[in-house]
């Protein structure tokens, strides 16, 4: 974890430096453009978790018929939606990758944050006097009010975006407005370089959702339209 601590910390200074060298020098527009980068690395796991999502969806019919012809037989059950998923080349399981990426990523920029920014320990090449963005005095150090509501807000947008359409189960409710308040709670303690990083990287996905899905309809009425 030190390597990619390390690793991340170089990365945000190159960027500092290439806004330097624009005129713009700020760690902020660093972060953001940091974060762009990590999304678009991302993109191509996230199209597939679209693609997982909507085929998922479009089989769900004939997984209920599966559950209801084998209600009293779980394993049969369970045996014959596998066999569903693997006939229609599903992965229930790919929409954790981008998420499982992004923990190490989160872990890592928040340690390197918290060094990079420390008015006494912070690495040589860090110019403190451009620590801060905006209203916030040091990315190091934690706005305990208006990142947090932001980090609330847009959680929420991302979230709701990427929500199934039609009949959403209970634990997709509770999540729909728990993550949100989860979201905003933590950011209170956040470096707020790491909120922003969350709040840039939410827009993005809310935004690459609605792009994906705008496409996947359009796509669907072109094949509805070949037929």
């Amino acid at each position: 974890m030190a390597f990619l601590e390390n690793l991340l910390s170089q990365l945000i200074q190159f960027l500092y430096n290439l806004t330097a060298a624009i005129g713009i020098p700020n760690y902020g527009i660093a972060i953001i453009i940091f974060t762009i980068i990590i999304k678009l690395l991302l993109l191509p796991l996230t199209t597939m978790q679209v693609r997982s999502m909507r085929a998922m969806q479009e089989i769900q019919p004939k997984v209920a018929e599966i559950q209801k012809k084998y209600k009293n037989d779980p394993e049969k059950a369970n045996q014959a939606v596998m066999e569903l998923y693997q006939k229609h080349r599903v992965n229930p399981f790919s929409g954790c990758l981008p998420l499982l990426i992004q923990m190490p990523i989160l872990y890592a920029l928040f340690a390197a944050l918290r060094n990079f920014f420390s008015p006494e320990n912070h690495p040589a090449y860090v110019n403190m006097e451009h620590a801060k963005f905006l209203w916030i005095p040091n990315l190091g150090q934690p706005d305990p009010y208006i990142l947090p509501i932001l980090a609330m807000i847009f959680t929420f947008l991302q979230q709701r975006i990427n929500s199934p359409a039609g009949n959403v189960d209970q634990t997709q409710k509770t999540m729909l407005y728990v993550m949100p308040l989860f979201m905003g709670w933590i950011s209170r303690s956040f470096p707020a370089g790491l909120a922003i990083y969350w709040i840039v990287y939410s827009i993005m996905s809310a935004l690459e959702q609605l792009f994906l899905r705008r496409k996947g309809s359009l796509k669907s009425k072109e094949e509805a339209s070949a037929k």
